[in-house]
């Protein structure tokens, strides 16, 4: 990289552009797989919920 681009407002730019578009790129990228396996991380909760007010209520 040369010096005059280096120290220029036009790197920055380009920079951020560069940023932005990484950034697209990502949300796109994620598999639903994943959203499910996030989901079940949530589960244990759910029954401890469930079982707490079966146990209150019943």
């Amino acid at each position: 990289m040369s010096d005059n681009k280096r120290f220029s407002l036009d790197a920055i730019d380009d920079n951020k552009a560069a940023l932005e578009a990484a950034k697209n790129n990502d949300k796109g990228s994620r598999d639903h797989s994943m959203q499910k396996i996030v989901a079940l991380t949530n589960l244990p909760f759910l029954i401890a919920v469930v079982a707490y007010l079966l146990w209150k209520f019943l």
